[in-house]
């Protein structure tokens, strides 16, 4: 499994993740200039989600913690 981001990669995000700061299916990007984003790689072949979601992510129907984090999380912040 690939390393997590830095905690200064999600600062460049720009905005809180929400959920996929912790989701399996989240990947932030970033530009050689600086620039952050964060694609839903669930979207590929989930028509429900968007590629690039709207930030903060409350709530989500792809929501899926990587195996090593799984405890009875569900999909939603409350």
């Amino acid at each position: 499994m690939p390393d997590r981001p830095s905690d200064a990669a999600w600062a460049n995000l720009g905005a809180q993740a929400g959920l996929c700061r912790t989701c399996r299916h989240a990947r932030l990007n970033e530009t050689r200039r600086g620039t952050a984003y964060l694609r839903c790689t669930r979207a590929e072949w989930d028509p429900a989600l968007t590629r690039y979601p709207r930030l903060p992510v409350t709530e989500c129907t792809g929501f899926d913690l990587p195996p090593e984090d799984r405890d009875g999380v569900s999909g939603h912040l409350g």
